[in-house]
């Protein structure tokens, strides 16, 4: 069929979703699959390639299904019987993935999938709805149906990575139970990237999906920042009056200070859906300071958000064009950017007691302090950009990697000095999700977390994950 065709007949594009079917047992005769598969037949495509089925795929009341041990196999799983479990044992990329014919449950690494629709033993062979297979093995799936033939392309699963210098990571993250994205490397190299968990009813956390970053916003903030120095269009010294008249010790308070956490400015702010950033700051305007300006360490994701507030004013952009144009453009994060509910992110969850999670409600933070969203692969360009120039001079660099308290924190970076080496952190949160990021300059390991589960301590996860890399 021609690519012309086929393009005229895109608005055929249909679902082969586990559907309404309802299938009480898996009593489906071999003399009924092949009335159905005359009824409606299917052509399956693996990687563009056409498959020479030992047992064909074929539709039954409106489902699609493919045998699975040879599906999965073309697929790249590792079949075998599991003679304990009574099922079928499929491992890939570090997982094991469970079914039993006759039933719509899978099981990988021990969470539990229900498809909705039981899978049928045809002969001995086992054949599963091919949506429910390509979901536990996240892999991608087209279909069109033309003139009584469904056409269905499957790309097997190319976003998910493990090396051998990985495994004991992978297994490390299991056993903790991590939900989420987790990618590491070594210098530019990926050795692990991979989803764990759910992401909504019976979807599994995919490798390239986008998420909520958290505060890992606070390094792009500071960095827009150091960006308007270069530019000349502010000092770091400058005050916060000069830019945000009205603050208690505006005078006093330096933009030093503020990506220091030195301002003293109250860390609390409301987080009200359609609130403006100008409305936050003025909500955080009208509370008193909590310690003089520059006396002590104090964690303020308000002093961030007035950040935001400064880098508009001095930009004369909103926050999320200054940092498209100065940092998002230049280093091709494309898809990284200010949180919206029209863009899809991994779904959040938060602890309903007794090892439950439930669906979060919406994650709302303000500028500059939590509202971005990326991708595990973005973040690793944008950490790894802090050893080039390509957005910041050395000179900018330097003073970000610099701590400025007891707590080693710099500009929107904590510094940690270990065995020579300079490790550059931080860590994130918000409602639903907890996430990290960290680098060991130099060439070093990268461990980027993207969870979306609330209260994980990325902190101690990065820290023991490296314990498990060579």
């Amino acid at each position: 069929m021609s690519t012309k065709k086929l393009s005229r007949l895109a608005g055929l594009m249909i679902s082969l979703c586990l559907g309404t079917a309802s299938l009480a047992s898996p009593g489906l005769t071999v003399a009924a699959a092949s009335q159905a598969q005359t009824a409606k037949s299917v052509n399956v495509t693996v990687e563009g390639q056409s498959v020479n089925w030992t047992t064909k795929p074929l539709v039954y009341r409106g489902v699609t299904y493919v045998p699975l041990r040879e599906a999965a196999e073309h697929l790249g799983a590792e079949v075998r019987w599991n003679t304990a479990k009574r099922a079928a044992e499929l491992r890939v990329h570090g997982d094991m993935i469970l079914h039993r014919s006759g039933t719509d449950l899978f099981s990988i690494n021990g969470n539990p999938l229900h498809i909705g629709v039981k899978s049928l033993d045809l002969g001995g062979v086992t054949f599963v709805p091919l949506r429910a297979l390509a979901e536990v093995m996240k892999a991608k799936v087209d279909a069109m149906a033309v003139a009584g033939t469904t056409y269905v392309a499957i790309t097997p699963d190319a976003a998910t990575i493990i090396s051998s210098a990985a495994e004991a990571a992978d297994r490390y993250l299991q056993a903790q139970k991590y939900s989420g994205i987790a990618l590491i490397a070594k210098g530019d190299q990926i050795l692990l990237r991979k989803g764990y968990g759910f992401d909504g009813d019976n979807q599994l956390v995919q490798a390239d999906k986008k998420s909520r970053i958290g505060s890992l916003t606070k390094s792009f903030t500071a960095s827009a920042i150091m960006k308007l120095v270069e530019q000349g269009k502010l000092r770091l010294d400058d005050s916060l009056e000069s830019y945000l008249p009205g603050f208690p010790s505006g005078d006093q308070i330096t933009i030093h200070m503020l990506l220091s956490h030195l301002s003293g400015i109250n860390p609390n702010f409301p987080r009200v859906a359609g609130m403006s950033l100008q409305e936050t700051i003025e909500a955080i305007r009208s509370k008193p300071l909590l310690s003089e300006p520059g006396s002590k360490f104090m964690y303020s994701n308000s002093g961030y958000v007035v950040l935001a507030g400064i880098i508009e004013k001095a930009s004369g952009m909103s926050y999320g064009e200054y940092l498209k144009q100065s940092i998002w453009e230049p280093l091709g994060l494309k898809d990284t950017g200010e949180a919206k509910p029209s863009i899809p992110v991994l779904q959040g969850y938060v602890s309903a007691g007794d090892q439950l999670w439930a669906p979060a409600g919406p994650y709302i933070s303000q500028s500059g302090t939590g509202t971005l969203y990326s991708t595990a692969n973005d973040m690793l360009t944008w950490i790894a950009s802090f050893e080039t120039e390509r957005v910041l001079s050395q000179a900018s660099i330097d003073q970000m990697f610099t701590p400025y308290s007891e707590k080693n924190y710099g500009y929107g970076w904590m510094i940690q000095q270990e065995n020579g080496t300079t490790r550059v952190f931080h860590n994130g949160s918000g409602t639903g999700y907890a996430t990290g990021m960290s680098r060991e300059l130099g060439g070093g390991y990268t461990i980027i977390l993207l969870g979306n589960h609330a209260g994980m301590d990325t902190l101690t996860l990065m820290t023991e994950l490296r314990m498990q890399l060579p």
